[in-house]
């Protein structure tokens, strides 16, 4: 599996759960783990477009969102161009997001990109 990164997101788009091979260059969970997505991981100038995208699956449009490809900042102050795989999910009457990318530049991989997102899903706490 090429280098990805995993992330859960409450309704407010902080981080729940993180996992990324992407390091030494992106952060590791300690240090994003309760904070903001949005303002650790997306640049200003694309912040409020990412968000609505956000916004639009946790009301439900997850389908139209299934995926989506964007930038995100590295804690090198590098860019990395991610294409992810995005879906919706309840657990005790709470939403979350639940994101696994991977580097765009393994665009052979991506065809396989919704595969290798369900089995991080069913890896992760919102499937316990």
């Amino acid at each position: 599996m090429p280098p990805y990164i995993m992330v859960i997101l409450d309704h407010n788009g902080n981080i729940v759960e993180f996992e990324s091979t992407l390091e030494p260059f992106c952060h590791n969970p300690k240090e994003v783990i309760g904070k903001n997505w949005f303002d650790i991981f997306i640049d200003p100038n694309d912040r409020e477009k990412i968000f609505n995208v956000f916004l639009e699956i946790l009301k439900g449009n997850d389908k139209a969102y299934q995926t989506y490809k964007n930038d995100i900042y590295c804690k090198d102050g590098t860019h990395r161009l991610i294409d992810f795989y995005n879906r919706l999910v309840t657990k005790n009457g709470k939403k979350y997001t639940f994101s696994f990318g991977v580097e765009h530049m393994y665009v052979d991989f991506s065809e396989n990109l919704k595969k290798y997102g369900e089995e991080k899903f069913q890896e992760s706490f919102l499937s316990k």
